[in-house]
This record gives C-alpha cells, structure tokens and sequence, in this order.
C-alpha cells in the first residue's frame, strides 16, 4: 500500500475489530426458532444508511492524519454512537458526511482508500449472504437484491454482452460532489469483495469508469488490482461470464439459509415503510390473484389507473411491477411445493411458466435453491 505507515496499519486493525465485533452482533441476532429466523436488533426501515458506513470513512481520515472529528461536527452524532449495530442515519446527513471527506481528501483517491478499509462483513447479513452462498452468480444476486438495505441510493443493473457480465452501477439520487467518491468506492470494493468470496479475482475483470481519469491512479493504479479503464459509457465491473460458476471459500448452505430469511425479513419491512399507497393496493390485488398473475395493464385496469400512472407511482417507490410479481410468485410457488400431491412441473405451469427450466432458475434466483431442493428441506 502507499499508505503503508502506522496510519494505515492502525486503520487497518480498528477497522477488523469493527468489522468482527460487527460481525458477531449481526450473527447473534440471528436466532433459529423452529423455522422462523428472528433479529435481536431494531428492524431496518426507511431510506437510511448504517452507521457503521460513517466510521469507516472516519477512521480513512484518522490514516490519512486529517481532522477526522471535524467530519461529524453539527451532525449531532458521535462515532461511538455509528458503532451501535442498529444505527442508521439519514440520506442527507449520509451525504452530507461524504462531502465532507471529499472535501477534506480532496485528489487523493478516497474511494479506493475508502474500499481498501472495508471488510465484507460490514454489510451485515447481506455480507454474510455473499459469503456462504453457493456460487458467485448466487452472491451477486444477493447483492443486486439486498443492495437497497445497505445503499438505497444505488442500484447494480446485471447485463450480458459478447460472453461478458456488466455489473452496472447507477445512482437513484443526486449525489453532489460525493458521485464520484460513491462511484468509485462501490466499484473497487466489489473487487475487493470478490477477492474475499474467492480464492484470486478472475481473470479478465475490469473496472469501468466514465470520464477521465483521476490523478490519483498514477500512485495508486496496482494497489486496484485490475485494469481500469476510463471514458467508457458505464460506471462497471466487467469479468467472464464463466466467473460467475465459481464457488466462495466458506460457501454453506446452512448459513446461506439462514442469512437470506434475515435478509427477506428485513428488506420486506424496509420495502412496506418506503412504498407509497399504490404499491400496497398492487400487492394486495396481487395476493388475492390467483396464478398466473395478471400483466402491467391487466393489473391497472383492475385497479381503474392508467399503465403509465401505476408504473409512476412504483418508480417513485423504487420499485418495478416485474417485481411485485417476482415476490408474490416467490410466495405462491412456496406453498405449492409443500404440498406434495403438486409436481414442480405442475407448480411451474400454475404460476405461468411455459419451461419447467426457466421456473427452476427464476426459484433459485429467488430463494438460493432449485425447487427441489426446497421441497425437500420443507
């Protein structure tokens, strides 16, 4: 590293003793009842980002031997207080704190830095999701999912061209002058992340950045890891779609099960708090619908709006029709396997699905686990 003194080598042990004792709150509150999965911690809700975040870019400046206290004067915070596993802060004081250390940082690679400190066990059960899932395609459908619980204000888009997977990244809200510092920061902590899931990073991934590139690279380019590649019309990770067969060091089924309901839990009650009116009155219809559920219009003329007025009023929610009836095709397609006397064909054909193969995939992609697999377990 060229932060390679004590600074860098205190932020390195504050941060794995943040991240353990993180860690180990998160997995505490991860109590097994029979079937149910409960948290010992206050569910997470509205548009919020964990503090912990917060206390990582705090101790970044306490390496860099900046005013790291000045980052949070005003803000009516201290970090002692961000280190509470259930803390969250709002989107404005989230942004605001970025700012700052853009600010103080300046030209001086802040992301990178900022990527470098992070652990995936920061994020909670969705790092613990990525960790023990069964492959990387299983990780990174974890992390496209749940992205919402950790920063709602950004989306991974999944794209496949010429036998190369595109993890794009897009803000959901102005950024200000903190874009860039996000940007990056989500951009090389996936390769980081990545490099912890497996045993080396793939070959052939890129990082793929639009506009010029920042004087920071020159001293920092090899400590990335991976080209980086500039002017490009995405903000992205490309690798080889072959990567994503590739199986994560501590992948466990049992984990992976256990961190995904934790996950669901907590997504469900994030997505109820943040969506509008319209949103419930589609679940609801949808609910009360029996299979195969109805289209975009289908579902408007039910409910006497336009397609366009129902498809607005889910954007603003953050939230697509495809995946109402993704989640509502989870649900239904759970309580037919249970009961035996359906054969998953029967099961697929009930929920719309013209190809056994494509249900198979869409319930893994859903719940980490083929049909079959599910039923059994149940």
């Amino acid at each position: 590293m060229v932060e390679s003194g004590a600074g860098w080598q205190r932020i390195r042990f504050e941060q794995a003793h943040n991240a353990n004792y993180y860690a180990e709150s998160c997995i505490q509150g991860l109590v097994v009842e029979g079937q149910q999965v409960v948290s010992s911690g206050r569910p997470w809700g509205g548009a919020g980002v964990p503090g912990i975040y917060v206390v990582l870019l705090y101790d970044v400046l306490v390496s860099l031997k900046l005013d790291a206290p000045a980052l949070l004067i005003g803000l009516g915070v201290s970090r002692d207080e961000l280190l509470a596993v259930d803390r969250r802060v709002s989107m404005s004081l989230a942004q605001t704190v970025a700012e700052r250390g853009v600010e103080m940082v300046g030209e001086r690679g802040l992301g990178f830095r900022y990527a470098r400190a992070m652990s995936i066990t920061l994020h909670g059960p969705v790092g613990l999701l990525a960790l023990s899932s069964a492959s990387a395609q299983d990780a990174l459908d974890a992390a496209c999912r749940f992205l919402g619980l950790r920063a709602p204000f950004l989306e991974i888009h999944q794209t496949r061209q010429s036998g190369q997977a595109h993890l794009q990244l897009r803000s959901t809200r102005p950024l200000g002058i903190a874009h860039d510092f996000i940007i990056e920061a989500m951009l090389v902590g996936l390769v980081f992340m990545i490099e912890q899931l497996l045993e080396s990073l793939p070959q052939g991934l890129e990082i793929h950045r639009c506009g010029p590139a920042p004087a920071w690279l020159r001293a920092l380019r090899k400590e990335v890891g991976v080209p980086v590649c500039f002017d490009q019309e995405e903000n992205a990770l490309v690798f080889p779609l072959s990567a994503l067969e590739a199986r994560p060091r501590l992948a466990d089924p049992q984990v992976a099960a256990i961190a995904r309901q934790q996950c669901e839990m907590e997504f469900r009650q994030w997505r109820t708090e943040d969506e509008g009116v319209m949103a419930r009155r589609i679940r609801s219809a949808l609910q009360d619908h029996p299979a195969p559920l109805p289209s975009l219009q289908g579902m408007a003329e039910r409910l006497a709006v336009s397609a366009r007025t129902l498809k607005r009023h889910l954007q603003q929610a953050g939230l697509s029709y495809r995946q109402l009836q993704d989640e509502e095709r989870y649900q239904q397609a759970r309580r037919l396997l249970v009961q035996s006397e359906n054969s998953i064909s029967e099961v697929a054909y009930r929920l719309g699905y013209n190809d056994v193969a494509n249900f198979s995939k869409a319930f893994k992609r859903w719940s980490g686990m083929t049909p079959s697999a599910y039923r059994e377990k149940s």
